[in-house]
Parts: C-alpha cells; structure tokens; sequence
C-alpha cells in the first residue's frame, strides 16, 4: 500500500534547497501529463469511498505507465497496481472501448527525490498549484503516515498544511465529484 502526504507549497525551491541540505538527492525533472478514467457508468454525484478506483494513464517522455488506484479507508493510502505500457494512445482506446471514459487530466512538472526511507516528489502541477509529496510504502496503517507527518513538522510545516487529498481528489471535487468525508 502507498502511504502519501502531501503539503501545498508557497515556495518550492526553498523547500527542495532544505531537504538537499538535510542529504535528499533528486532526479532530473520530467514532465507527466496524467489521464484519469472512470467506468462509463461513473456518477459524479454518487459519493465514492473505499474500493472505488480510478484508473490513469501516465505519459511521460519514454516511459508510460497504466495505475489502478483504489481508495481505502485509510486517509493518504491508495491500493495500487501499475505496469508499464509501450503505446498511451492506444491504452486510451482500449480503456474507450471497454466504456471507460477520461475524466480529467493533470499536467505537472514532477522531481523525484529520496531521504532515507522517504520518497519525495516535487510538483507543479498545472491545473493546482505546488506541491510536495511525501511517500511510503507499507502494510501498516497508521504508522507510517504518522512517520511522515513527523519528518514534515521537522520541516517546518504544521498539521494544518497538510492536503489530506490526492490530486485526483482536489480535481475531483473541484469538478464537482463526491466522496465520503473519510478523509
């Protein structure tokens, strides 16, 4: 399971030039453009909890990637199952033809980086704004999204900074989706 924690960033240089100060190292950036599909018979209005899943097609320069992503009841945590995939385009009409239809899609400027046992990512994300995610994968429940948001009050941030949704639940909501308030 993907334990993530998220912060909405005011300055994300500064918070990268701390975490390379603390020994984070981080990849080059790259570019994703994130596609998000829903069964064709998806009713926004319908509230979604845990088991309801989306799937999205990640694009990126040369490598693209298919993600199912399942809530739980686990704030921050996601089931997941990805594999890569050689050709987006068609993926996309598969998922059309089998009635999945896009719901939205993210562009984001993504660098991933690394301190200790915390994967960070990066993020300017187009359509939402900036943002660091913090990341762990783990059986456990609560432990380990109680470790991240200790290594983020380290950092600086409050409990109050932190976005308790996926980016596909901010959009979500914006576009007027519903989910169970478990988070």
């Amino acid at each position: 399971m993907e334990i993530e924690v998220k912060v909405r960033l005011k300055n994300l240089e500064s918070v990268k030039n701390r975490l390379i100060e603390r020994g984070a190292v981080f990849k080059e950036p790259v570019v994703q453009e994130d596609m998000y599909f829903k069964p064709g018979n998806f009713d926004p209005k319908k509230v979604q909890g845990p088991g309801d899943f989306i799937v999205r097609i990640r694009k990126e320069e040369r490598k693209h990637r298919l993600t199912l992503k399942a809530l739980t009841d686990i704030l921050g945590a996601w089931r997941e199952h990805e594999t890569k995939i050689e050709n987006p385009k068609e993926m996309e009409n598969i998922l059309k033809a089998a009635n999945f239809t896009n719901v939205f899609t993210l562009n984001k400027t993504r660098v991933l980086g690394k301190l200790g046992e915390f994967e960070i990512c990066m993020d300017d994300v187009k359509e939402l704004g900036k943002f660091m995610e913090v990341g762990l994968i783990s059986e456990e429940k609560e432990k380990p999204r109680n470790r991240i948001v200790e290594f983020l009050k380290e950092l600086g941030f409050e409990e109050k900074d932190i976005e308790k949704r996926g980016y596909g639940e901010i959009i979500g909501e914006k576009l007027g989706h519903k989910f169970d308030g478990m988070r």
